[in-house]
């Protein structure tokens, strides 16, 4: 299975709002650029992982455009002479017309990005057609082809690298529930319980792969907002605390030399839109080598920051 995008949902549901809510300043381009920049550091018994990285979104009316750049450093040797650095980059773009939808991404998580081979990238352009359009529910099918290593073999011996994929993307919301499925690649689902309320439940989850319990990535929270969606400085801030399941997860040149790192983490979070800080406590963690040979790397802690600031634009005819 194709690895799942997160960084396309989170691009997807944050520069509208941002678009929409943030002061402009004078520019006759009619999109918002919203620079930002991010850093998590994971403290384990047996590894440090220290995650810097920046990237833009560009929205405007009908189209956004998001870009992330990200580098990871261990700390502590790997097995098997794996190397100590890896790079991720993801790029997605998302343009609409009346109920035409047209998405394209690019995203590649290797100590070789790219350069690596077919196997360490994957990409895809889709089309799709909002077949319902309704005040509360929204039904978008489509289609689209990937490019990537699937592991299927050309008569050749080279791998077969296009591959039909679908795109649906399903919302509803309401007083009681908002929900929003999206599918590409894999599924993206979320879920915010009493939207409208200061206090609110909130979950995110993704399959990446179909293996075992650690596939699902997750994140679960009970969320107070300052204020309410319909306050004059918007619902923009506001503190959380949940529960995740998380990972990073690298492909290597060789077919089977995969590295991941997965951890669940109790968390809590305190939201400022331009600023957000995340810590909490990580355990239950596990490095997967070659796609088998596994080993604990203990409890521990993380922090993560992540700043913004909107640039330019013009909104609502300003």
């Amino acid at each position: 299975m194709i690895r799942s995008t997160p960084y396309i949902p989170i691009a997807l549901l944050a520069a509208p709002i941002l678009f929409w809510t943030a002061p402009a300043l004078p520019a006759d381009s009619g999109l918002q650029v919203i620079p930002l920049a991010r850093y998590q550091l994971l403290w384990l018994e047996s590894q440090t992982v220290h995650s810097p990285g920046a990237g833009v979104i560009v929205a405007g009316e009908s189209l956004v455009l998001a870009g992330m750049y990200s580098r990871h450093m261990f700390e502590r040797d790997l097995e098997f002479d794996y190397p100590d650095t890896y790079h991720s980059i993801q790029l997605m773009a998302e343009g609409r017309s009346d109920r035409h939808r047209y998405l394209g991404f690019f995203k590649s998580e290797s100590d070789r990005p790219v350069v690596g081979g077919i196997r360490t990238f994957q990409a895809a352009a889709v089309y799709g057609y909002e077949v319902v359009q309704r005040p509360r529910f929204s039904l978008v099918l489509g289609g689209g082809l990937a490019f990537t290593d699937l592991g299927v073999e050309t008569p050749g011996g080279d791998p077969w690298p296009l591959f039909p994929v679908p795109l649906v993307r399903a919302g509803w919301e309401s007083r009681l529930l908002n929900a929003n499925l999206d599918f590409v690649t894999g599924p993206n689902l979320n879920l915010t319980l009493a939207p409208q309320s200061r206090l609110r439940a909130t979950m995110e989850s993704r399959i990446d792969q179909l293996r075992d319990e650690r596939d699902l990535l997750f994140e679960t929270a009970l969320v107070y907002r300052f204020f309410t969606p319909d306050h004059h400085l918007g619902d923009l801030a506001g503190v959380a605390v949940g529960i995740r399941s998380d990972a990073f997860e690298f492909a290597r040149e060789a077919e089977d030399e995969a590295l991941e790192l997965h951890y669940y983490a109790l968390f809590g979070t305190l939201d400022l839109t331009l600023l957000t800080l995340s810590g909490g406590y990580v355990f239950d963690s596990r490095i997967r080598y070659r796609e088998s040979a596994s080993t604990s790397a203990g409890d521990g802690w993380f922090v993560a920051a992540r700043a913004l600031y909107p640039l330019g634009g013009i909104r609502n005819g300003r």
